[in-house]
């Protein structure tokens, strides 16, 4: 999904934070997935599961699998559909499946990008795109995964961040190529040798004020080094695409399009806008338990909205003239969808609007809505709001309204 700045000529891709679910709250299944990188763009991935199942279900991303996908392992078919890709042989159990892939460079909307690839040749793979429910028979259960990288010959390999939430759960990005990550402070960047020099610039500068104020307002360092990645699709084509990922302690950028070449304004603010965006997921996320679920998204996202523009305000980066523009700019954007989140938009739009209106400030809010996910588990929800709302101010307010 973009979103254009005719000025600019520009898009901005918002994929930012999945639902996780937790393994409290279902079974799982272990299994290990290697994967190992055999060709230029060829990978095998070999699943190995420790008691048999009867299929595997993946989320669809657009036509990834279909079109990157080669089952090695005789008698076991991969069926894509709408919502879920399913693995399976009839019914017959099995425990072990192989599949080839080759690197995709498709998007598809509100999804990782399966791979997203390096001017210097390095290569990154989302991992959080190999799993999904295994079932046994009606039962399904979760994916609990220890996965196993492996590089071409004398390349260095990095793994993402362990999943602290739920153990064996969803990965982010791992790279695959010949550059070394840097660490600074707590946080590990590994940025393409052809990122414009301007973005490399608000990315720190951002990030370090950010990651402070962050900590400070919600009264929590992240639990673990941090880690941000940024690759630069190219050049060729027009206009700008800016695509920013959160997940599990890591933070994933695409770049592409010739107007990433020219420093702009503009394009500074988008930028210190979405890497605001991005790190408020990871407070969200910074719990020992609970945190995003499976229902509505906009209380996440429009959370993350909020967060970002109380932050960017408090910390300077942006002005409160700029700040009052998008959020003006938002409002007008949710009236057009009749005050919907049942949309992409409107689950940015929407959810922030919803927040500004609850009449209670967000670092407050949300500081309380950690708290609260932590102590019972529960994931983040429409009634936890209301609940802390309502406590807050002696009043019933609904932020469904």
């Amino acid at each position: 999904m973009h979103r254009h700045l005719s000025s600019l000529c520009a898009a901005l891709l918002l994929l930012c934070v999945a639902p996780i679910l937790h393994a409290h709250e279902r079974p799982s299944v272990a299994l290990t997935v290697d994967v190992s990188h055999v060709g230029k763009d060829k990978w095998l991935v070999d699943y190995r599961f420790q008691s048999a199942v009867t299929s595997i279900t993946l989320p669809s991303v657009g036509e990834y699998r279909q079109k990157a996908w080669k089952l090695l392992t005789p008698g076991l078919r991969l069926k894509t559909a709408a919502d879920n890709d399913v693995i399976s042989r009839d019914g017959k159990p099995f425990k072990a499946v192989s599949v080839e892939i080759t690197t995709f460079d498709g998007l598809a909307p509100k999804a990782y990008a399966p791979f997203n690839r390096f001017t210097d040749g390095g290569t990154a793979m989302f991992l959080g795109l190999l799993q999904g429910e295994a079932h046994k028979g009606q039962h399904a259960f979760a994916m609990s995964t220890d996965v196993r990288l492996k590089g071409l010959a004398g390349e260095n390999v990095i793994a993402p961040p362990l999943n602290k939430l739920t153990r064996g759960g969803e990965r982010g990005y791992a790279y695959f190529g010949p550059a070394q990550a840097v660490s600074i402070g707590n946080t590990k960047f590994l940025l393409d040798p052809q990122t414009p020099a301007w973005s490399r610039e608000t990315m720190l500068d951002v990030g370090a004020k950010m990651s402070q104020y962050y900590e400070k307002a919600y009264q929590r360092p992240l639990k673990d080094e941090l880690f941000i990645m940024l690759s630069v699709a190219g050049y060729e084509a027009p206009g700008i695409s800016i695509k920013g990922d959160a997940v599990m302690g890591q933070l994933s950028y695409r770049f592409d399009g010739k107007e990433l070449l020219g420093d702009h304004p503009k394009k500074r603010e988008l930028l210190t806008r979405l890497v605001a965006h991005e790190m408020a997921h990871l407070w969200q996320l910074n719990i020992e338990r609970g945190g995003v679920g499976e229902d509505d998204p906009w209380i996440h996202e429009g959370g993350a909205e909020a967060m970002a523009l109380d932050g960017l305000l408090n910390t300077g980066l942006l002005s409160q003239e700029k700040i009052a523009a998008y959020r003006k700019a938002q409002t007008a954007t949710c009236e057009k969808l009749g005050n919907s989140v049942a949309t992409y938009d409107g689950i940015y739009a929407c959810g922030l609007v919803r927040f500004d209106k609850l009449g209670v400030a967000i670092v407050p809010l949300w500081r309380s809505m950690i708290e609260a996910t932590e102590a019972k588990g529960e994931v983040y929800s429409q009634q936890m709001i209301d609940a802390i709302v309502g406590a807050k101010t002696g009043t019933q307010v609904s932020a469904q309204k």
